[in-house]
């Protein structure tokens, strides 16, 4: 039985309702979510055994996300209740020439005080054969990175498949910083998501020009990455919205051979997670051993029905995904 591990920081959002702006007579809507949360959250919904490692507040708050968790059949055995705080952010939606906001309240949570010596490395890698975390988990702080650096020496000693998904936020880590320490994790993945803000080496200091990327540029810059860290297999999206708020999402993976994906286009309801949701369909046909093709092509039909999901995650069994593959249609007949 294959089991996957999450380390990443649980976060609350809080958005007006009805594309309001934030005052103090605006009503707002609460999500529990959180990158590797929503990943974890999505693959239980496929079937997948998932686990989160974080640490969270010994009160109600915190006891209700544990619900959450647990609802959700995320094994939450091993969270560390510490601290005081739950990660926070604001997304105000934006609307016609209004763009959306985010900001985010998420110093001194919970995450930081896990206390390191108080691992149980047996018990919290019992059972595990996946390990995964993003670039925002990264980002968080250097005692987050400690721990982390910490996760992934023992995970490597167990031979336990690796994934790393790099979700860059720049309101949490600046390019430059970015690049050397996503660039020092990634060596110890098997799996990358994402092909910035990775270096080649170290003259590479740019980031990758997505606007003007061709497919030859883009399977260059995954041939260059997947050889410079030995990954398994890279990944690479493409998302955009037009002026009807149409989202059209495809990717890309490279294995020694470029592989793409079906293109998929839905009416936009939400963005928010469907970067998440299409992680965890790379994760859950990883897991399943599934080709390369099949793999992006299930990833980017679980992205894009994330797009009309409300909320930061989406809990749908694999043959709602299957279907929407199949039928390529916003109707289910």
């Amino acid at each position: 039985m294959k089991k996957i591990l999450f380390f990443g920081e649980p976060l609350i959002r809080i958005t007006p309702s009805f594309y309001e702006k934030l005052n103090d007579k605006t009503n707002c809507t609460l999500y529990y979510g959180g990158s590797e949360i929503n990943i974890a959250r999505n693959m239980s919904a496929f079937g997948i055994d998932t686990a989160i490692f974080t640490g969270l507040p010994e009160h109600e708050v915190g006891n209700s996300f544990i619900d959450f968790l647990k609802q959700s059949q995320i094994d939450s055995n091993n969270i560390q209740r510490c601290g005081e705080r739950i990660g926070l952010y604001y997304l105000i939606n934006g609307y016609g020439v209004r763009n959306s906001e985010v900001y985010y309240d998420r110093q001194h949570t919970s995450i930081n005080d896990i206390d390191i010596q108080n691992i149980d490395m047996n018990q919290l890698f019992n059972g595990i054969t996946h390990f995964h975390f993003s670039g925002i988990t990264i980002a968080i702080s250097q005692h987050v990175r400690d721990i982390l650096q910490v996760l992934l020496e023992e995970a490597k000693k167990r031979e336990i498949i690796i994934s790393i998904d790099l979700n860059l936020r720049t309101k949490m880590i600046s390019i430059e910083d970015a690049k050397k320490e996503f660039s020092h994790f990634a060596k110890y993945a098997d799996y990358c998501f994402g092909i910035d803000p990775l270096m080649k080496d170290e003259n590479d200091l740019t980031m990758f020009d997505r606007q003007h990327a061709t497919e030859k540029t883009i399977e260059k810059r995954m041939q260059e990455l997947q050889a410079a860290y030995q990954f398994k297999a890279i990944f690479h999206t493409i998302r955009n919205v037009d002026e009807n708020m149409i989202n059209s999402y495809e990717a890309y993976a490279y294995d020694h051979h470029l592989y793409h994906s079906v293109i998929l286009k839905t009416a936009l309801l939400e963005r928010v997670g469907s970067g998440d949701a299409f992680v965890a369909g790379l994760l859950y046909q990883i897991m399943n051993q599934e080709n390369l093709q099949e793999t992006i092509d299930f990833a980017v039909a679980s992205g894009t029905y994330k797009c009309v999901v409300i909320g930061d995650n989406m809990y749908e069994n694999s043959q709602t995904i299957y279907r929407l593959l199949e039928n390529h249609s916003e109707i289910s007949r």
